[in-house]
């Protein structure tokens, strides 16, 4: 008799959308160090971004997180946030927007569109706690059920 294998507890989707091929990979490998669940989805552009959330069937769930970069060419963050909370279906995603801007007026933009705002650290190292920053913008329930690795 063959013993079952438990089953895998379900990937929690994070979308991510910047132009950067750096910052793309940089914030894959903080989630990576970061959980067993999360999966990152990857965009170059708002346009990519939106196309993604288009395409997703009813059946399919929605990204627990999606974070924006703002400074983007052709359809930038802001102008992709507001496009995202055009849609019924994601009104309510928590969505960050992630940029080297520290303005008081693109904070303001994030607070009227009911997105939260994270500054990109300068230093690469402070990338894990960007994740648990990241993470903390997910609702109550995503956050119970988003595992965070133990130290090696």
């Amino acid at each position: 008799m063959t013993q079952a294998t438990p089953p895998t507890p379900p990937k929690h989707i994070v979308l991510y959308a910047d132009d950067d091929v750096d910052d793309l990979m940089l914030v894959q490998e903080a989630f990576a160090d970061y959980a067993t669940n999360v999966e990152v989805v990857t965009a170059t552009s708002g346009i990519e971004a939106l196309s993604y959330l288009e395409n997703l069937s009813p059946l399919d769930s929605t990204p627990c997180l999606i974070i924006l970069d703002v400074n983007m060419p052709r359809l930038n963050g802001k102008e992709t946030l507001k496009e995202i909370r055009s849609r019924e279906r994601f009104e309510d995603t928590p969505v960050t927007l992630f940029t080297t801007s520290s303005l008081p007026l693109d904070r303001a933009f994030a607070e009227r569109y009911k997105a939260h705002f994270i500054t990109k650290p300068i230093d690469i190292t402070q990338m894990s706690v960007i994740a648990d920053l990241f993470v903390e913008h997910c609702t109550d329930e995503i956050k119970k059920n988003i595992q965070r690795r133990l130290s090696k």
